[in-house]
């Protein structure tokens, strides 16, 4: 299968991206380049904004503006503008940490983790959910890397990996009103190349995850199978998600930190054959 590269940003730790279906743009990040982007695929631009520390992950909202998670917090922030506000500092106690993955359910809950910036082989990582209110609940601990969060086409299971070398699984969790319960290894990447970077559901329900340090992409069944293995041209592809006009094209960003490939760091994309489904919005 052809992948394209859309945009060879040379990414640090290109991450989270996310497709605006009203303004038909893809937004991603750079985590350790402290920078969000907005690509937009019709005029082949990709514009930037500095946010002066660590930004992770990205919720769509009702109207222009964006939630971002940073070392700080969780933000309101205006792309026109520029302005960003506070919504919630739900780690302040723990100043080594981080916000990493997160995905929005089909509930209008943000649900994000968390992890320290410097592994140290100690579990610090969290899994927390936004309400629309502002109210932040910590819903799990003991993690090390929070990843591949994304929720079930129906919205009652929740995705979760933690890519941390000595776990490298995926879990599934029952979800209703916004709790958790029934954990279960849904799939296991001990034996793989890769570990379980971030993920997203396609329209027919199937989970996708970026097998970092494997240079894959992993397809799979709603029973944890794998259906398909898609070689990438990076060693490290972190996260991908469904966009385009018709949503049949899967991005997908890169860690170039630590990888030599010749596109490492890059935003990539490629057309599976199968298409997804538009991103909730946070109404907050």
């Amino acid at each position: 299968m052809q992948v394209e590269i859309v945009l060879d940003a040379g990414a640090k730790v290109g991450e989270s991206p996310v497709w605006c279906d009203r303004r038909q743009v893809l937004w991603w990040v750079d985590i350790e380049g402290e920078t969000l982007h907005c690509h937009d695929p019709a005029r082949g631009t990709d514009r930037e904004w500095p946010m002066g520390q660590m930004v992770a992950c990205i919720a769509l909202t009702e109207g222009d503006d964006l939630v971002l998670g940073l070392v700080d917090g969780l933000f309101r922030f205006s792309p026109q503008s520029g302005e960003r506000s506070l919504i919630a500092t739900p780690e302040a106690d723990s100043p080594g940490n981080r916000p990493n993955d997160a995905t929005m359910g089909r509930d209008g809950r943000f649900y994000f983790g968390s992890m320290k910036i410097r592994q140290d082989g100690q579990p610090g990582g969290a899994l927390y959910r936004l309400d629309p209110d502002g109210e932040v609940t910590r819903l799990l601990d003991g993690l090390h890397v929070a990843n591949g969060l994304a929720v079930s086409l129906g919205g009652d299971v929740l995705y979760l990996s933690d890519s941390a070398r000595d776990v490298r699984k995926i879990w599934a969790f029952d979800l209703a009103d916004g709790r958790l319960s029934n954990r279960r290894v849904f799939f296991d990447t001990a034996g793989l190349p890769g570990r379980p970077d971030g993920g997203c559901v396609d329209a027919e329900g199937f989970y996708w995850s970026a097998a970092i340090d494997g240079g894959q992409l992993l397809r799979l069944s709603p029973d944890g199978e794998i259906e398909r293995v898609i070689e990438m041209p990076v060693k490290k592809p972190t996260k991908c998600c469904f966009g385009g006009p018709d949503l049949d094209v899967l991005y997908v960003t890169s860690l170039g930190a630590t990888d030599d490939s010749p596109h490492a760091g890059a935003l990539m994309s490629l057309r599976p054959g199968v298409k997804g489904v538009a991103e909730p919005r946070l109404a907050i």
